[in-house]
């Protein structure tokens, strides 16, 4: 009997993700009748189909959804074993691929970038930016190690540590009526145009921000969007609502006639995980996980203890 071809498996694995022939033909940068071939070798071999497919779509099998998931996971533990033995071969040189999305907190960022593990001097950490959904995505793909998620569901297949829970934060104009407010809840913003992110940003946070805060609910308000906390103060500054927005973007534009208060709604927010899968077996993973966030504890506590010395 013919081994198993890991193209077969890579090739059901991309099919099963895109659902397209084309599509997952691109992705692996092969002709779309390569891709039927190695489909049909791999069910051959297996004795199964793995896909229907018509003239308008594909889809799995009840086998093809038992396989797909175990063929990943086959197919992560073989590109990590091909990675760890390159590395060690470059002088133990270790790599974690780590992301962020544009909510991830610069304070957490600046320890992940300058936190060292005593057993693994030559680790190296490579960072990438991406939009939520993408980076839970590429974390279960195996395609990054660790993931910052911000106000992403949580599912059995991830693992993760809190590691920061913030609220979001509401700028206005100094003169605004709701300056006078110390903090600012869902009733207030029933009365005024909000400016908030575009929902394909996070839509997870997009739509709980607006089902707890309720915004533009009352005649002659309405809801602005925009990509950046940038953007964000042009709209504020030129009158046309109050923005609501990260911590850090917030504090970013919080100058020139711009202030901020914190909004307070119970349930509402911005909880950041450090995440890999669950069922990673890396040792440098699992050490990282647990050190970052005994640093993390570690340095909240001094700071706690700072200020009750001061008093």
């Amino acid at each position: 009997m013919a081994d198993l071809d890991t193209k077969w498996l890579r090739a059901a694995v991309v099919l099963a993700d895109e659902l397209n022939f084309c599509r997952a033909a691109q992705k692996l940068h092969i002709g779309q009748s390569t891709l039927t071939k190695q489909i049909h070798a791999l069910e051959n071999f297996l004795g199964l189909t793995l896909f229907v497919r018509d003239s308008r779509k594909v889809s799995l099998t009840p086998a093809g959804e038992k396989f797909v998931p175990e063929a990943r996971i086959a197919l992560l533990h073989t590109e990590r074993a091909i990675q760890i033995a390159r590395e060690a071969d470059r002088d133990c040189e270790i790599t974690l691929h780590i992301g962020k999305s544009p909510y991830t907190d610069p304070y957490l960022l600046s320890n992940l970038l300058s936190f060292r593990l005593p057993l693994f001097p030559n680790l190296k950490i490579k960072l990438c930016s991406k939009l939520a959904a993408d980076l839970s995505h590429d974390l279960l793909n195996g395609t990054l190690d660790m993931a910052f998620l911000t106000g992403m569901p949580e599912t059995p297949r991830i693992s993760a540590a809190t590691v920061s829970d913030q609220p979001f934060f509401v700028a206005m104009l100094e003169d605004d009526d709701l300056a006078l407010n110390p903090e600012v809840d869902h009733s207030h913003l029933a009365g005024v145009s909000c400016i908030l992110f575009e929902r394909h940003v996070h839509p997870t946070l997009y739509d709980a921000l607006c089902k707890a805060a309720k915004p533009a609910t009352k005649p002659g308000t309405s809801i602005h969007h925009v990509m950046t906390a940038e953007d964000a103060s042009q709209f504020v500054l030129r009158g046309l609502g109050v923005a609501v927005l990260t911590q850090a973007g917030a504090w970013r534009i919080a100058r020139n006639g711009i202030t901020i208060r914190p909004l307070c709604i119970a349930g509402l927010r911005l909880e950041t995980r450090l995440a890999c899968r669950s069922d990673s077996q890396g040792r440098v993973v699992s050490e990282f996980l647990r050190g970052f966030v005994r640093r993390l504890k570690e340095r909240t506590n001094a700071k706690q203890l700072r200020l009750g010395l001061a008093h």
